[in-house]
């Protein structure tokens, strides 16, 4: 097994395919994206990355400095053609649309992009990446999405739409936007993000509506789209840019600073 480490402030994974030694990653090379960094691994038989609390002991940290995670909390191995993931801890494992993975049970990776995420006094998420080969020169996969088409926003713009759209990044089954007072409750609950309310929450999404609008996106306003499909248009076009992506969510723990 050859692995590549990659930096803390590798882009994430649904933005860009890391390149691996400066070329297009093998197929079948998995990515493992943690907070602190993390590794790329070559298909080779056996191959095995470990994910957990422990530093020293992991390839990927998650959960530093919670001791609700496990020291070694996940084991990613390569099992013929494909990858699977065990949950070796002792909380759930969160994978998009599926069952939480509970302590001592496997299941397979698709290829492609997945988000990973535990639970303890915080949320803690990994970004895993089984890579479906490089393409040609000047070629676009048919799952490469729109990474040019990444939306501007701010720091507190950013903040209010995770809040909002909290389900559908953490990839829950039939994912829906929380109601304003549900964001309002969410955003109360962020470090140094007091008096938020409901209408404050719903103001902060109306400009980026307006802007977005301006900008020739159709269906996020109420003169271009039913009332009950603007936030569900507008969820689509922010994932569908990965303007939006599930590191994201960490936002909700740590805040954004100056309020």
């Amino acid at each position: 097994m050859v692995m590549h480490f990659l930096e803390p402030r590798t882009p994430s994974l649904l933005r860009r395919e890391p390149l691996v030694a400066g070329a297009p990653a093998p197929r079948g090379t998995l990515f493992a994206l943690g907070e602190d960094g993390g590794y790329a691994a070559t298909p080779s038989p056996g191959a095995l990355l470990l994910l957990g609390r422990n530093s020293p002991d992991v390839h990927v940290t998650v959960g530093s400095g919670d001791w609700h995670v496990s020291r070694e909390h996940a084991a990613l191995r390569r099992d013929g053609d494909g990858w699977l993931v065990r949950n070796s801890g002792r909380l759930p494992i969160g994978l998009p649309g599926r069952s939480p993975l509970l302590s001592g049970h496997e299941t397979a990776l698709a290829p492609g992009y997945t988000p990973l995420h535990i639970r303890g006094s915080r949320l803690h998420l990994v970004e895993l990446l089984v890579s479906t080969g490089g393409p040609p020169a000047g070629a676009v996969r048919p799952d490469t999405g729109t990474r040019d088409l990444v939306w501007p926003l701010t720091d507190r713009e950013r903040l209010v739409l995770v809040a909002l759209f909290q389900l559908a990044l953490l990839g829950a089954p039939d994912a829906r936007p929380l109601s304003w007072n549900e964001t309002r409750d969410a955003l109360a609950a962020v470090p140094g993000q007091p008096g938020w309310t409901d209408r404050k929450a719903e103001h902060v999404v109306d400009v980026v509506r307006r802007r977005l609008a301006a900008s020739g996106v159709p269906g996020v306003t109420a003169d271009s789209a039913p009332p009950d499909a603007i936030k569900t248009n507008l969820l689509r076009v922010l994932l569908e840019t990965a303007t939006l992506v599930p590191p994201d969510l960490r936002l909700l723990d740590t805040g954004i600073g100056g309020g």
